[in-house]
C-alpha cells in the first residue's frame, strides 16, 4: 500500500538524501520546512552543509516541473512541496498556527483528511 510521508526540517538536515529512501511512496515537504532550511544555508557547520545540499537537490528536482504539483523520484515515488494554503476542515484544538511545527501538523491532518485510502506518516 502506498503511503504519504511528511518530512520535517530535522530529517532533511540530518540526511539530505532521505527523500530517496521512501521507495515508491509520496513525499510531502511543507513549505515551512524549506523556509527553515534556508535559515541554515549560510552556516559553516554540518547543518549548513546539509541545508545547502538539500537545497541543491530540490533545485535539481524543480527542473522536472513544479514541486507544488509533484515531481517523480528515481525510485518511483513522488515528491511534492505543500504550500500551506489548505487546512483541515476541523481541528479540535486551538493551536498557534504561526509555529512551524504546528504548520507541519496541520499539513499532516489535511492530507490525512483528504487521503483516507493512504496512510499519512
Amino acid at each position: 500500500m502506498k503511503k504519504i510521508y511528511i518530512l520535517d526540517t530535522n530529517i532533511l538536515l540530518t540526511d539530505p538524501q532521505a527523500i530517496y529512501q521512501f521507495e515508491d511512496n509520496e513525499i510531502v515537504i511543507p513549505i515551512i520546512v524549506i523556509e527553515e532550511i534556508d535559515k541554515f544555508k549560510s552556516d559553516m557547520s554540518e547543518i549548513g552543509r546539509s541545508a545547502r545540499l538539500i537545497s541543491r537537490i530540490l533545485d535539481n528536482l524543480r527542473l522536472q516541473g513544479a514541486l507544488s504539483k509533484g515531481v517523480p523520484l528515481p525510485e518511483g515515488g513522488k515528491l511534492r512541496v505543500d504550500l500551506g494554503t489548505l487546512r483541515p476542515t476541523a481541528f479540535p484544538y486551538t493551536i498557534d498556527e504561526g509555529k512551524p511545527d504546528n504548520k507541519i501538523l496541520l499539513t499532516a491532518l489535511y492530507l490525512k483528511e483528504k487521503n483516507k485510502s493512504k496512510p499519512v506518516i
